[in-house]
């Protein structure tokens, strides 16, 4: 009985990962990415396994790439390696995520946790490509399962290795492991059990970080990053700037998130949040707190540094939370219905969770698509223009190269002389077309591929280039060859070079 009993618990578990499975692998090669960062993901994967495994971003953390770098090390195919780590940590995520349904509100809510969690679009898209966010998720629900079993020691390591994936994961499960651990029995042991090892793996970092970076503060750039954006925007008083953060953040709960997860399921999470903190057990108040943190971390990062609510990267930061959330969302939904059964009959219950199943799948699907085309119109020509020059272009042909084409040609080992915008931009402060001429002239340049985004620094050096067609100084000419307006990028052939 206890096996056939544990066969039907894991029913859910095992069906969801099957055809979240399927349904990944055939939604890669149907997805050109998320932005530039699936790109440079893959060149960064390759560089660490150049590096012998001994150099990180400061910023991007170590656990992505070194794992990932682990499997190129076998498969020797760095697009193969970043996406067979997404999408083998996404699917993870989805089955822990089911699982953590089960043990909530038993396997009806398994089933509706896994149904939504196939469809859900970051967390099915962001598993097809080659983003951390899949793995930061599975370490996540790795924690919040130790914790429902009380092994806090294993716990506090899997919320090091989330930490190590992104760094925020410190600040989104550490009051998550200090609630696990306050009881009135033995509190000092335990907390030391529930936090020392992430503080270890942290203090580990922060060593590096001094040691390769020069600082021990390795979370100072991303900070400063983001806190210049907010202050960046056009507030002018303190009080200005705290009423923007506040505005973008609550459009991100109130419209961003329940777009993201289904109407339905954002009232159940609302719902259940409330019902399991007040009444719930012990286990259920902790998967509450660790939803709630990661979505306050979430929204905090929108308050501080106030991007537009559109802007897809909070579609990316919420990939790891929506695995929490909607399994409270489930819970919610559940005793909604409950009670209109009662109030209102049987039917009408059955009939309020299909209202809200359709309208979150259909949702989910609608916007896996606008993604997808997106994708498909934002990406794709450059990844395109990328195997164009790696198939037509000789290796030794210098070129001023950025963004998709660039991190692509350097997921392989290469010797090609590419040199960013920001390389011209600063130290070398090319203001003028004159001084633009004689560089790439003393260069040998032969391609130029220029970019409208500011970001870039491309319209600031050149800024003469934005119109393509024919550029001429002196005896250099650019000639476009090729541009998509839909990006904001032109490609230029030179002419009146020697060449390499």
């Amino acid at each position: 009985m206890r096996l056939i009993s544990r066969i039907q618990r894991l029913g859910p578990v095992l069906v969801a990962v099957v055809i979240g499975l399927s349904y990944r692998l055939w939604l890669m090669p149907r997805y050109a990415g998320w932005e530039e960062s699936d790109y440079g993901n893959l060149a960064m994967i390759r560089g660490v396994l150049d590096g012998n495994f001994l150099h990180y971003d400061m910023n991007h953390m170590p656990g992505y790439y070194a794992l990932a770098a682990a499997v190129l090390a076998v498969v020797g195919d760095t697009v193969i390696a970043a996406r067979a780590t997404s999408l083998v940590a996404g699917v993870v995520a989805l089955g822990l995520a089911v699982r953590l349904a089960v043990q909530l509100g038993g396997r009806r809510a398994a089933w509706w946790t896994g149904a939504l969690l196939v469809l859900q679009p970051e967390f099915a898209l962001y598993a097809a490509s080659s983003l951390r966010e899949p793995l930061y998720a599975a370490f996540v629900l790795g924690t919040v399962l130790c914790l429902l079993r009380d092994r806090l020691a294993w716990a506090s390591a899997l919320a090091g290795l989330a930490f190590l994936v992104r760094m925020d994961g410190a600040l989104a499960l550490m009051p998550v492991l200090m609630f696990c651990a306050w009881r009135s029995e033995d509190v000092p042991r335990r907390l030391m059990r529930a936090l020392s090892p992430l503080m270890v793996i942290m203090l580990l970092w922060a060593v590096y970080c001094r040691l390769d970076h020069g600082t021990f503060a390795f979370w100072s750039h991303s900070v400063q990053a983001n806190v210049e954006t907010g202050l960046g925007q056009e507030a002018e008083t303190l009080g200005g700037w705290w009423l923007a953060g506040s505005s973008v953040a609550a459009t991100l709960g109130a419209w961003v998130l329940p777009w993201r997860i289904g109407w339905g399921i954002w009232l159940g999470a609302i719902v259940g949040a409330g019902v399991m903190l007040v009444r719930g057990p012990r286990a259920h108040r902790m998967v509450v707190l660790a939803a709630l943190s990661m979505a306050a971390v979430w929204l905090g990062i929108g308050f501080v540094g106030q991007h537009a609510p559109t802007h897809n990267l909070y579609w990316k930061w919420l990939c790891p939370v929506v695995p929490l959330l909607v399994p409270v969302g489930v819970v919610g939904l559940q005793r909604i219905a409950d009670r209109i059964g009662r109030l209102a009959g049987q039917a009408a219950a059955v009939m309020f969770v299909v209202l809200c199943m359709i309208q979150a799948a259909s949702s989910y699907l609608k916007e896996t698509r606008r993604q997808r085309v997106l994708s498909e119109q934002l990406y794709r020509p450059q990844l395109d223009l990328a195997k164009w020059l790696e198939a037509e272009v000789p290796e030794d042909t210098p070129m001023i190269l950025d963004n998709i084409p660039s991190c692509w040609i350097r997921r392989q080992s290469t010797t090609r002389p590419m040199t960013s915008w920001q390389d011209l931009f600063e130290p070398i402060e090319l203001r003028t077309e004159a001084d633009f001429a004689s560089w790439i002239e003393q260069n040998g340049v032969r391609y130029v591929l220029w970019f409208r985004e500011e970001w870039t620094k491309a319209p600031i050096v050149a800024p003469f280039l934005a119109d393509g067609g024919l550029w001429q100084h002196g005896r250099i000419k650019l000639q476009e060859q090729s541009r998509d307006d839909a990006y904001g990028w032109i490609f230029f052939e030179v002419e009146g070079t020697a060449g390499p």
